[in-house]
């Protein structure tokens, strides 16, 4: 058997989306993507994380497709760190041969365009989605936005030379194990000793919010992280794209008794829950499936959360999760999940654990010199 790569064009993109539905299509817990927001996330005039060189490629065993990958120059990294750093993402294949074909043509590739490091799997929008590979935690279907993959590519990635650059974690909370009692006793006193207070986002009020949002990320250790803190206009982008799917009674704002926002946590409704019925279509069927089973959802996904370094040890962001969960317990919500969150972050996954959840999941960057 003859097997080919082939860097592909924007014409072909639609092969390089559908590829996961055959590789995946005997796995009860793989959650097809939309197909439709695929596209706009691999056209580069809809995701700014596209803007600099990037190129597809497809592994194709006797003319049939077989293992893809997106390469591309990381610009935000790369002026971050003071080198042309690579990034790997979407990387998906159905035998070690045809994934260590596609990553050796996104290494050559890399190389051709000058880069020093490549790096992944990234999020192909530098966003939640899709971001590092999943090595522990194989259990049960992914949560909105987390990453899912075979447990057999993790060695595709070591025996090509990868080390491992971070790991994030993830977390699942039992809405029956949380001792509420124990944990509403520590948050209460933390607001009376230091003067807060937890509420629901004011939609009615959204720009003032994200303002607030802002200000907040620009008093968090954000600013210490290589891609830095998301400019306003990063910040509407987000808020736009999460108003059609965010339930504002699970987003939380923490305030001073004098109105200073210092602390947001973002939770959101498990979606994944209702995609996992809809094979990547909304159309025709797949919009009944969607409020059929959204009715049905379960779960939560914590998106993200971030204090003012002044508060982070004053349990802020866990009056931020009282508040959630105690929401989450009232419309009939079972559990909940935080991910991902960098390992040496224990600033942001212990108000995780003591809201009573337990680590379920690892996910890995990796990277190699080039």
């Amino acid at each position: 058997m003859s097997m080919q790569v082939r860097q592909i064009d924007k014409k072909r993109l639609g092969s390089f989306i559908k590829l996961p539905f055959r590789l995946y299509k005997d796995d009860p817990n793989w959650v097809p993507p939309l197909i439709g927001g695929m596209k706009n996330t691999l056209n580069p005039q809809k995701n700014s994380f596209l803007g600099g060189e990037h190129a597809f490629f497809m592994a194709y065993r006797d003319g049939k497709p077989v293992a893809r990958i997106l390469a591309g120059h990381n610009l935000g990294e790369s002026e971050a760190r003071g080198e042309k750093r690579g990034f790997f993402s979407l990387f998906e294949a159905a035998d070690m041969e045809s994934g260590t074909a596609v990553l050796q043509a996104a290494q050559d590739y890399l190389k051709q365009i000058g880069m020093q490091t490549m790096k992944g799997p990234f999020s192909p929008t530098n966003g939640e989605e899709d971001r590092a590979l999943l090595v522990e935690g194989f259990e049960s279907p992914p949560v909105l936005y987390a990453s899912y993959n075979p447990e057999w590519y993790r060695g595709v990635m070591e025996s090509f030379g990868f080390a491992n650059a971070a790991d994030l974690l993830g977390f699942k909370i039992v809405t029956s194990e949380v001792p509420f009692e124990r944990f509403a006793k520590v948050v209460g006193f933390a607001k009376k000793r230091y003067g807060f207070e937890a509420y629901p986002i004011d939609m009615k009020n959204l720009d003032d919010e994200l303002l607030d949002i802002q200000q907040i990320l620009n008093g968090s250790d954000a600013r210490d992280w290589g891609s830095g803190i998301p400019g306003w206009e990063t910040i509407l982008e987000a808020a736009q794209s999460m108003k059609a799917i965010a339930d504002p009674d699970l987003i939380y704002m923490v305030r001073k008794n004098d109105g200073t926002p210092i602390a947001f946590v973002v939770a959101i409704p498990n979606y994944n829950e209702a995609l996992i019925h809809m094979r990547g279509r909304m159309f025709p069927f797949g919009i009944l499936k969607f409020f059929y089973y959204k009715k049905r959802i379960k779960g939560v996904r914590v998106m993200m959360q971030f204090c003012i370094e002044e508060y982070e040890r004053k349990a802020a962001v866990s009056a931020a999760y009282l508040g959630i969960m105690e929401t989450a317990l009232q419309k009939g919500y079972e559990w909940g999940d935080a991910s991902t969150i960098g390992e040496e972050n224990y600033k942001s996954w212990r108000p995780v654990m003591a809201a009573g959840g337990k680590q379920y999941r690892r996910f890995r960057y990796f990277e190699k010199e080039i």
